[in-house]
């Protein structure tokens, strides 16, 4: 088994240490930010003594030490705490978000997938030519672009200037009124084709194109990049030399044996980067105004809404311990020479 037990439980040891010294560092980062959050508990016309009292339920009344320790009694039983601006629990906000964003992440990385490795393959075989120095080009200005700033200038043009797709929003409220559309999972694509709703499946995919797109550019130019490199090595190696001496034709070298060498590195480099497609769709999804974990963490973080905040925090980083792992495993049972 390419997977050791050991290797497991050693990993979701890492993950609880991970969690609680996130937890540590965000809790005291939120306590030090000189505001007074107690003011959003109580409402805009409170008094002083319901502010008084919110203090104390808050437990600001209390040293940042102490007040750790009741935060961490709640979080061990699954208590993440109240928003102070939504006054929900912050779990359930965190989950109703959450799904959103991963719909907005995978299909970026479907995008990514399905155009940057073929775009790779090809710059591998025209190596040197003007095909591979554009996709060379394209791959290092779309890997530095700020992803906000290549949001903002894609909303412009194609939804301001030229009115392709819509560039706001997840779905249009009137649709999903007149529809009756009601989501069970969250994943409104999937949603809406189980309950075959087709006006708010095409609403969907229209709306979600140019935030994927942009949320697509760091990923693509990354397995672009690594499909070229390795695919070129490849290549180069003495069996495939063999191969080529042996009569076999272009097409069978590149998808029976070159291509499965390929896929498995640039599989790994892309779930590492997953993570960081989350994190870089917090600035998408305020720009797109996308109700995600991104756009409820930017509101949250306006407000002061500290434990909201938190749980923000809490949840990108499990994800990110979890997907580090998954892609460890399915790296060691693609390739058999890795064992973990």
């Amino acid at each position: 088994m390419p997977v050791s037990k050991e290797y497991i439980v050693k990993r979701i040891i890492l993950l609880i240490f991970v969690i609680l010294g996130v937890l540590f560092i965000t809790f005291v980062i939120t306590r030090l930010i000189p505001a007074r959050p107690e003011l959003l508990w109580a409402g805009p016309h409170a008094t002083i003594e319901q502010i008084e009292r919110a203090r104390k339920q808050l437990h600001l009344d209390k040293p940042i030490y102490i007040q750790f320790i009741l935060y961490l009694q709640d979080f061990l039983t699954g208590n993440w705490g109240i928003s102070w601006r939504t006054k929900s629990p912050v779990i359930v906000d965190v989950l109703s978000t959450l799904t959103a964003t991963l719909e907005l992440v995978i299909i970026a990385f479907f995008f990514a997938f399905i155009i940057g490795i073929p775009v790779g393959v090809l710059a591998a075989l025209k190596k040197y030519s003007w095909i591979d120095d554009l996709t060379r080009i394209i791959t290092v200005v779309g890997a530095s672009i700020p992803v906000f700033w290549l949001a903002l200038i894609v909303q412009l043009v194609f939804g301001s200037w030229l009115g392709i797709l819509p560039s706001a929003k997840r779905v249009d409220e009137w649709i999903v009124i007149v529809t009756g559309f009601k989501p069970v999972t969250g994943f409104y694509l999937l949603d809406s084709v189980i309950q075959g709703n087709l006006p708010v499946f095409i609403d969907t995919v229209k709306r979600i194109i140019l935030p994927a797109l942009v949320l697509a550019a760091y990923p693509f130019c990354l397995s672009t990049r690594m499909t070229r490199a390795v695919m070129i090595e490849v290549l180069s190696e003495q069996h495939v030399k063999s191969l080529i001496a042996w009569g076999l034709s272009k097409k069978t070298i590149l998808f029976k044996y070159s291509l499965k060498n390929t896929i498995v590195p640039v599989i790994a480099s892309l779930g590492l980067s997953f993570g960081y497609t989350i994190i870089g769709a917090f600035m998408v999804e305020l720009v797109f105004v996308w109700p995600g974990i991104g756009f409820y963490a930017a509101m949250s973080l306006l407000s002061f809404d500290y434990p909201a905040v938190i749980g923000c925090v809490i949840t990108v980083a499990i994800f990110y311990s979890i997907i580090n792992t998954l892609v460890d495993m399915i790296h060691s049972i693609i390739d058999p020479r890795v064992r973990l």
